[in-house]
């Protein structure tokens, strides 16, 4: 949970007032579901909780005109920026280990015949080659946006660091299996 409050905290920090839907948009906007945990749903409940909590608090708008349905805003309080600077600092200065279900499945690859896994490895890097490409048409698309700060072109630099290393780390396993070497 911490993740999503702060992203949605820092946000809030950037443009405030802000509708759900908009800070959605937003983290859309910056990749968030690939490089955070974060799934786009939880947006709302976390907004209702950190509301309870006094994180952040509802603006509801005016009557709404026609048949329009009232929206609430969000802003973000003066406890809501001290846990905002506390969660950011935490993550600059901590170490956490990433999670990765691949992980998980290599610590296992010699429960796989090499064929599967070779055909499994083969397909991976393709998958992460394809990423590579997106990414770095996001990248340039973001860096040509002048309405993009700088710091988010970087994070999907960082996500398309750690594909390529995964990639290489591939690319030199792939060749053990085939002489025998591994698994």
């Amino acid at each position: 949970m911490s993740q999503i409050r702060l992203l949605i905290l820092g946000v809030l920090r950037y443009r405030q007032p802000l509708h759900g839907y908009d800070i959605r948009r937003e983290l859309e906007t910056w990749g968030a579901d690939q490089w955070a945990n974060i799934a786009f749903g939880s947006i709302y409940s976390a907004l209702n909780k950190m509301a309870e909590e006094g994180l952040i608090e509802a603006v509801p708008e005016e009557e709404p005109q026609g048949k329009a349905i009232a929206k609430t805003t969000y802003r973000l309080t003066p406890q809501g920026q001290g846990t905002f600077e506390q969660l950011l600092r935490q993550y600059w200065w901590e170490q956490k280990p990433m999670i990765d279900p691949f992980q998980v499945a290599v610590a296992f690859m010699d429960c796989l015949p090499p064929d599967e896994l070779l055909a499994a490895l083969r397909y991976r890097a393709d998958l992460l080659r394809a990423s590579l490409s997106v990414t770095d048409r996001i990248t340039q698309g973001k860096l040509s946006n002048p309405h993009t700060g700088r710091h988010v072109a970087e994070n999907v630099r960082l996500m398309a660091s750690h594909q390529a290393s995964e990639l290489q780390w591939i690319e030199e396993v792939i060749p053990k299996i085939e002489r025998g070497e591994l698994p």
